[in-house]
Protein backbone atom coordinates (compact mmCIF):
# COMPACT_ATOMS: atom_id res chain seq x y z
CA UNK A 1 0.00 0.00 0.00
CA UNK A 2 2.81 2.32 1.07
CA UNK A 3 4.41 1.90 -2.92
CA UNK A 4 0.46 3.03 -4.32
CA UNK A 5 1.02 6.00 -2.13
CA UNK A 6 4.54 6.43 -3.73
CA UNK A 7 3.73 6.05 -7.12
CA UNK A 8 0.62 8.01 -7.42
CA UNK A 9 2.29 11.28 -5.46
CA UNK A 10 4.74 10.99 -8.17
CA UNK A 11 2.24 11.27 -10.66
CA UNK A 12 0.61 14.27 -9.79
CA UNK A 13 1.00 17.10 -11.89
CA UNK A 14 1.88 20.51 -10.73
CA UNK A 15 -0.44 23.71 -11.18
CA UNK A 16 2.33 25.52 -13.32
CA UNK A 17 2.81 22.20 -16.18
CA UNK A 18 -1.08 22.27 -16.51
CA UNK A 19 -1.49 25.63 -18.66
CA UNK A 20 2.04 26.09 -19.84
CA UNK A 21 0.40 29.80 -20.72
CA UNK A 22 -0.83 30.15 -17.02
CA UNK A 23 2.26 31.25 -14.25
CA UNK A 24 1.94 29.43 -11.60
CA UNK A 25 1.05 31.01 -7.88
CA UNK A 26 4.48 31.29 -6.36
CA UNK A 27 5.12 33.47 -10.29
CA UNK A 28 1.93 35.07 -10.07
CA UNK A 29 2.53 36.42 -6.53
CA UNK A 30 5.53 37.53 -7.09
CA UNK A 31 4.75 39.68 -9.84
CA UNK A 32 1.90 41.26 -8.84
CA UNK A 33 4.09 41.74 -5.35
CA UNK A 34 6.58 43.84 -7.26
CA UNK A 35 3.50 45.73 -9.37
CA UNK A 36 1.85 46.67 -5.74
CA UNK A 37 5.07 47.43 -4.04
CA UNK A 38 5.78 49.56 -7.19
CA UNK A 39 2.84 51.14 -7.18
CA UNK A 40 2.68 51.86 -3.59
CA UNK A 41 6.29 54.04 -4.10
CA UNK A 42 8.07 51.27 -1.44
CA UNK A 43 11.75 50.00 -2.39
CA UNK A 44 11.99 46.00 -1.52
CA UNK A 45 14.05 47.34 1.50
CA UNK A 46 11.20 49.23 2.85
CA UNK A 47 8.35 47.13 2.18
CA UNK A 48 10.61 44.15 3.98
CA UNK A 49 11.30 46.31 7.17
CA UNK A 50 7.89 47.26 7.16
CA UNK A 51 6.87 43.75 6.61
CA UNK A 52 9.61 41.78 9.09
CA UNK A 53 11.67 40.55 6.28
CA UNK A 54 14.78 40.98 4.26
CA UNK A 55 15.20 42.71 1.10
CA UNK A 56 16.81 39.33 -0.19
CA UNK A 57 13.43 37.69 0.86
CA UNK A 58 11.26 40.03 -0.70
CA UNK A 59 13.47 40.14 -4.10
CA UNK A 60 13.47 36.14 -4.23
CA UNK A 61 9.81 36.28 -3.76
CA UNK A 62 8.98 39.24 -6.51
CA UNK A 63 11.74 36.99 -8.84
CA UNK A 64 9.44 33.58 -7.93
CA UNK A 65 12.25 32.02 -6.68
CA UNK A 66 10.54 31.47 -3.08
CA UNK A 67 6.92 29.88 -2.12
CA UNK A 68 6.32 32.63 0.34
CA UNK A 69 4.38 31.07 3.42
CA UNK A 70 0.60 32.49 3.92
CA UNK A 71 1.68 34.45 6.88
CA UNK A 72 4.60 36.04 4.62
CA UNK A 73 1.53 37.03 1.75
CA UNK A 74 -0.35 38.61 4.95
CA UNK A 75 2.45 40.57 6.03
CA UNK A 76 3.41 42.06 2.36
CA UNK A 77 -0.38 42.17 1.73
CA UNK A 78 -0.94 44.29 5.05
CA UNK A 79 1.97 46.32 4.55
CA UNK A 80 0.30 47.28 0.89
CA UNK A 81 -2.89 47.96 1.84
CA UNK A 82 -4.67 44.62 -0.23
CA UNK A 83 -5.26 40.87 0.20
CA UNK A 84 -3.72 38.04 -0.85
CA UNK A 85 -6.24 36.90 -3.07
CA UNK A 86 -5.66 40.05 -4.96
CA UNK A 87 -2.06 39.45 -5.16
CA UNK A 88 -2.92 35.78 -6.39
CA UNK A 89 -5.46 36.26 -9.44
CA UNK A 90 -4.94 36.43 -12.83
CA UNK A 91 -4.87 39.78 -14.87
CA UNK A 92 -7.92 40.42 -16.44
CA UNK A 93 -7.91 39.71 -20.15
CA UNK A 94 -7.60 42.23 -22.22
CA UNK A 95 -11.03 43.86 -23.61
CA UNK A 96 -11.99 42.69 -27.21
Amino acid sequence: MHAETQSSERDVTHPSQIDGSTPDLQTRFGERLREARQKAKLTQAALAEAAGLTQQYVAKIEAGQINPTLATMAAVARVLGTEIGDMLRQADPPAK
